[in-house]
């Protein structure tokens, strides 16, 4: 499934409502002309410019409506990091604890050793010195001698490895009570953020619920109108790749699995089969091309290698806001396919849709034979 201009942009019956419906984008021709995308059910022929200024009585509304969009989507990824951050340490937390096991039973080895060793010496009659004493000659001197050597060494040894293995077990013990002491701390942590975050939907819920029908028309016009402005001037100024880049395969096989999640909703913490947050898509886009991925905007934006809008290539990743709270998957003539917010659903929009912080690029996946077919759902 190649995308190309004119595909399925996503909007369905199951978008039905705002919080701040981005206009779905429909990519025509000569696009490198200037922005032309569109809902098929709006009028598109006044320009940002009209719109803005019809709409400017919603202005202070969109803002507001945009900040809780985004103090929601903001901790809901704060969340999933944390969440995240906990299964790391209680997956250490595993390993510790199979550690001190297996060294206790080494300790307890060597403890059954020293006192097997004790239990010698006490049944072994003379002490070695008049044992010695008692020999029939040289030979057996001798003989008796080096016996006593290596029996002394041994002991030593026994002795020195039972040390070894007790510290070696309280040093095991001091990181499984560090682990599990971290393990507790993040629960509390990520207990405290997926709160947060409930919060901030329930309060941008209860505020979208009080918009009348005519503020929402006008939202949506005003935040189209927007996104055309801001794309038109990333076009204008060369800012975004070619647009007749080619993807590679594997950018292609993502690209092909998030075009196939089109019009499934948006859900927080959500990695498929029916529905996603944005992190989420692009995680599992990639992963159905053969290349894992961090789970969240925040981590995608920490640790992928960065690139140049000037250099954007299909299946590469957007990353937006100064906190990284959100990511889309760029798909070429300055359009992205995202999941955007509670409320929405899997969609087609203009990269410059929301504020670009920054890009990152996957990389090619390890060479193992053919690359796996995506399945869409």
């Amino acid at each position: 499934m190649r995308w190309k201009p004119g595909r399925s942009t996503g909007q369905g019956s199951t978008d039905r409502r705002w919080p701040g419906v981005l206009l779905i984008a429909v990519l025509c021709c000569g696009l490198a002309a200037g922005p032309a995308w569109a809902d098929p059910d709006e009028d598109t022929g006044a320009a940002p410019a009209t719109v803005l200024g019809e709409t400017e009585d919603v202005a202070k509304l969109l803002v507001r409506v945009q900040a809780l969009r985004h103090a929601e989507e903001q901790a809901q990824q704060a969340a999933l990091a944390r969440e995240g951050e906990l299964k790391a340490r209680q997956a250490d937390l595993v390993s510790a604890t199979r550690l001190v096991d297996a060294q206790q039973l080494r300790v307890d080895a060597g403890e059954a050793a020293a006192a097997q060793l004790a239990s010698e010496q006490y049944r072994g009659g003379p002490s070695a010195f008049a044992r010695l004493l008692l020999t029939d000659g040289p030979a057996e001197l001798l003989a008796q001698a080096r016996d006593l050597a290596v029996r002394g060494r041994t002991a030593a040894h026994i002795i020195q490895d039972l040390r070894d293995a007790r510290a070696e077990l309280g040093r095991l013990q001091s990181a499984a009570q560090q682990a599990s002491d971290q393990a507790l701390g993040l629960a509390r942590a990520a207990g405290t953020a997926r709160e947060l975050a409930q919060n901030q939907v329930a309060q941008a819920e209860a505020e979208l619920a009080k918009i009348t029908s005519d503020q929402l028309a006008q939202l949506e016009r005003r935040e189209t109108a927007l996104a055309e402005r801001d794309q038109q001037q990333l076009l204008a100024a060369g800012r975004l790749g070619q647009g007749d880049a080619t993807a590679t395969p594997a950018a292609q096989a993502a690209i092909d699995f998030a075009l196939g999640q089109l019009g499934k909703p948006y859900v927080w913490g959500a990695v498929g089969p029916d529905s996603f947050d944005c992190s989420g898509l692009t995680s599992k886009a990639w992963a159905a091309a053969g290349v894992a991925i961090p789970r969240t905007s925040e981590e995608q934006w920490a640790h992928l290698p960065k690139v140049r809008l000037s250099e954007l290539q299909p299946g590469d990743l957007v990353i937006y806001f100064a906190e990284a709270t959100h990511v889309s998957m760029y798909l070429g003539h300055g359009l992205m396919v995202h999941a955007p917010h509670t409320g929405t659903v899997v969609k087609v929009a203009p990269v410059a849709a929301m504020p670009i912080l920054g890009a990152v690029r996957p990389p090619a996946p390890a060479p193992t034979g053919d690359l796996p077919v995506p399945v869409a759902g």
